[in-house]
């Protein structure tokens, strides 16, 4: 009997090891709708964006195939998005779940993300290598991390003699060798250290494009509508008032000339 429950219980440990090792690289999915009737479409974006919408603000809407809108959004606020849909027309849609009252879809064409980690990631995919190993870190040598590789504004590392535990690497056009470092820490998040030179705070810095592009007027969308920026509309509307009123006053006030 007692070797029964032993057995159970190293079953039930093993078990329980496995599930936090999966756990680890889970990404938890939105129970937005739309989402879920289309997940297989989406892609994981797990960023923030700035609003940069023609006119001063963009449109979030309830769907990427939705006409109705629930917010409105201004330029230069930043929103973080978790997953961007892409229509039969190739405009792509962002998730947007940081809104108040709830969350909905914004055309990634009125949104813009400075040059950060996840973009170095992306554009050096292919000469990053996935490498595991440990940066033994002495408490009194003063280390510094930084966004990406050359991004400049490095930041002090303080672990207090514990060593860093990095999962990629990359070699720059220098030659020196980068560690992408995944630190836990109330949160998690992600920074680089120059292997070869951890001390150093004035490497070279990455030249990289921090341009914000110019946000088009409106995009055609898959319903066969075209999304414009509430400013347009309310500039059209305006524009309308006044000329409807111009027509009521040349039929009505010229007719009270005549009496």
């Amino acid at each position: 009997m007692k070797k029964g429950i032993v057995l159970f219980l190293l079953i039930w440990i093993c078990l329980g090891i496995q599930a936090l090792d999966v756990s680890a690289d889970v990404i938890f999915e939105p129970e937005n709708i739309f989402y879920k009737r289309h997940a297989k479409e989406c892609e994981y974006a797990n960023r923030t964006f700035t609003v940069n919408g023609y006119g001063g603000e963009t449109e979030l809407y309830k769907s990427p195939l939705s006409d109705k809108v629930l917010a409105v959004m201004k330029n230069n606020e930043e929103h973080y998005i978790s997953y961007i849909y892409t229509d039969e027309k190739g405009n792509m849609w962002g998730l947007v779940e940081d809104v108040e009252g709830g969350e909905g879809w914004v055309p990634m064409a009125y949104m813009y993300s400075s040059y950060g980690g996840s973009s170095f990631l992306k554009e050096y995919q292919f000469q990053i290598k996935k490498e595991k190993g440990i940066i033994e870190v002495d408490s009194s040598e003063t280390i510094y991390s930084w966004a990406y590789p050359g991004s400049g504004d490095p930041l002090i590392v303080r672990m207090e003699g514990n060593p860093l535990s990095y999962d990629r690497v990359f070699t720059d056009e220098q030659g020196l060798k980068w560690a992408h470092v995944n630190y836990y820490h109330y949160g998690s998040y992600t920074y680089w250290v120059c292997m070869d030179d951890p001390s150093n705070l004035n490497l070279p810095i990455r030249e990289v494009d921090n341009s914000i592009p110019d946000p088009p007027k409106a995009i055609d969308r898959v319903n066969g509508g075209f999304t414009v920026s509430v400013w347009v509309v309310a500039g059209l509307t305006a524009v309308l008032v006044i000329v409807t009123g111009c027509l009521i006053w040349g039929i009505y006030g010229k007719g009270g000339d005549h009496e």
